[in-house]
């Protein structure tokens, strides 16, 4: 595993952090099939695989059954982290222990923020 770099995951091996909202999982699935390519990485922290980014992709891929997903993986430490609800104040320790325990939260709460990295294309056919 290669900071910054994308791989092929299975995405069984991947920790959400977030809930996911139904009716986007489908627009993504929608999305996917539609253009029979994957378009944008999931972003995960290096070490416990949490997802930083990413949550709806991820649901997408475990409905359609893909045995592997496009993954970059990042070191925490280099990752801006802000909350999209002002009720909110997430840390790292507690995304991080979140995607450990299980106990999510609710969707669309942490606002992870990266280098940007081109983007890559990858056909459907090389996830199935």
């Amino acid at each position: 595993m290669s900071i910054g770099k994308i791989e092929l995951v299975p995405p069984s091996l991947l920790r959400p952090t977030e809930e996911i909202v139904p009716t986007q999982v489908g627009e993504v699935i929608e999305l996917i099939l539609d253009r029979q390519a994957w378009t944008q990485p999931i972003c995960v922290e290096n070490n416990i695989l949490a997802v930083l980014d990413g949550h709806h992709r991820l649901n997408a891929a475990l409905q359609l059954g893909l045995a592997r997903v496009p993954v970059r993986f990042f070191d925490y430490t280099t990752v801006q982290l802000a909350s999209w609800r002002p009720e909110i104040t997430p840390t790292r320790q507690d995304v991080l222990r979140r995607a450990l325990n299980g106990l999510l939260y609710p969707p669309k709460t942490t606002r992870h923020s990266f280098k940007t990295f081109e983007i890559a294309v990858m056909n459907l056919r090389q996830l199935i």
